[in-house]
């Protein structure tokens, strides 16, 4: 199983995910917001490389982690 675990911290962090094998729970991962996110928010901003280059990723850090806010790399445009 292939989770990216990065996307469930993003829409709800402090969510609990619990691994569960042969019926019996093996993990508790406590989740929280990723530093980075990758190809998860898309960049609003007309005039950013990511509008007019489609190949490339959409890519986000976390600049404020109690205002959930993320700025793009490529031209710090604040994700809404």
């Amino acid at each position: 199983l292939n989770l990216d675990f990065d996307v469930l911290g993003y829409l709800d962090p402090g969510i609990t995910v619990n691994i569960i094998k042969d019926g019996i729970v093996t993990e508790r991962k406590k989740l929280s917001l990723p530093n980075r996110v990758v190809g998860i928010i898309k960049c609003k901003n007309p005039r950013c490389i990511t509008s007019v280059e489609r190949e490339i990723d959409h890519e986000f850090v976390l600049a404020d982690e109690t205002k959930k806010v993320y700025r793009c790399i490529y031209c710090d445009h604040q994700a809404k």
